[in-house]
């Protein structure tokens, strides 16, 4: 049911998560849990009956939740989530209608690749009610594309931009648009990331995700890494390249708001910050996690104070230490002490303006000052 702002006093916000575990084909740097296709009658009967499964799991979840909360986000994910028929996208988004109290101004955001993208299927989004498009450029350079094994090229990339563009609804565009972009990439150089920067903001997207690459046991990149064959951009080019995509960002008119992520103003992506801010989410597919009153359900959900550490300090503004109170009932630095300290003491985490956050220098030292962060808990 979509209801109004008026609705929805004494209830917490929701979102949803939809995970569609196929893809074309795996990339060569994927971890993610998705089953290439093989194109053939049965493989696309069995995505068909998958999404079927999605909107039985959705009915089923749905009486526990709905006269408590009302759905603000609602993400697919993947997989490439656009290799799904939009029909199953729209059989799914009606489930979700139909079994949780849904407001007007839902942010409704889907996943696709550049290469199975078309305007018919992108209006049939759109008529839906999907209103945010994230597309999974990687790269502007089609020899970078090739080496993380990505199924279109450059040209398809921007035709793939273009058609989201041109969609509208009214006289309105449909779709806010996030663009996906890697670095840190075999045979990339600073020259090169550079020029894709340059290629994306020309785009004007509303929102841009930048992440480094990250080699992930049994993957075929972090294989050939182990043998000898594959060789990275040093670390120091690494975080030149990092700093570049924030400063060029900054300097067009985004908000660097999360460790890998800016938007121009407003249009930070409402579903993931819930990820980052541990607000309530469900998620519904195949090794999809949910969070409710702070705890993560999954095969792998870490202890409740550590998945606070990991998640809100991704946040660029760090977090209210009072809300760490509020949820565990002690201080951050009674539990996270003495490597807290330390590491406010090297400089690489600071306490200002009533918030915990990385300093501009640790921004460098993610992930080992989570490491010895979440160590001083054991």
């Amino acid at each position: 049911m979509i209801i109004s702002a008026r609705e929805t006093a004494g209830r917490r916000p929701l979102g949803i998560y939809v995970h569609i575990p196929y893809c074309v084909r795996k990339c060569l740097y994927c971890d993610f849990v998705s089953y290439p296709l093989k194109n053939d009658g049965l493989d696309k009967d069995r995505m068909a009956a998958y999404c079927s499964d999605i909107c039985v799991e959705i009915r089923g979840k749905a009486r526990s939740f709905n006269n408590k909360y009302y759905v603000d986000s609602i993400f697919f994910g993947g997989g490439t989530p656009s290799i799904a028929p939009a029909r199953s996208v729209v059989s799914i988004l009606s489930a979700i209608r139909d079994c949780f109290d849904v407001i007007k101004d839902v942010e409704i955001s889907i996943e696709a690749n550049p290469g199975t993208v078309n305007s018919t299927q992108l209006q049939a989004y759109a008529d839906a009610g999907v209103n945010r498009l994230s597309l999974g450029v990687q790269s502007f350079n089609d020899d970078i594309l090739r080496s993380l094994g990505r199924i279109h090229d450059s040209k398809t990339a921007l035709e793939a931009f273009r058609a989201v563009s041109d969609i509208r609804t009214g006289y309105r565009k449909a779709f806010s648009r996030n663009i996906d972009l890697m670095f840190g990439v075999p045979g990339q150089t600073a020259d090169i990331w550079k020029e894709t920067l340059a290629q994306a903001l020309e785009l004007r997207p509303e929102h841009i995700s930048f992440y480094s690459l990250q080699l992930e046991e049994g993957t075929p990149l972090y294989d050939a890494y182990r043998l000898g064959s594959l060789t990275l951009p040093s670390w120091k080019e690494n975080r030149r390249m990092y700093h570049m995509a924030v400063n060029m960002l900054k300097s067009a008119g985004y908000h660097h708001y999360e460790i890998s992520n800016a938007a121009l103003p407003g249009h930070e992506c409402r579903h993931n910050l819930k990820y980052w801010t541990m607000q309530d989410y469900l998620g519904f597919g195949t090794s999809a996690h949910s969070c409710v009153n702070g705890k993560r359900t999954g095969d792998d959900a870490p202890d409740p104070k550590g998945d606070f550490v990991f998640t809100e300090l991704r946040l660029v503004d760090g977090f209210d230490p009072a809300v760490y109170y509020a949820m565990f009932g002690k201080r951050f630095e009674d539990d996270f002490d003495p490597a807290f300290s330390t590491l406010v003491n090297a400089g690489l985490l600071e306490k200002r303006g009533g918030r915990i956050r990385f300093t501009a220098e640790g921004l460098d030292y993610t992930n080992p000052v989570m490491e010895k962060l979440l160590n001083n808990t054991l």
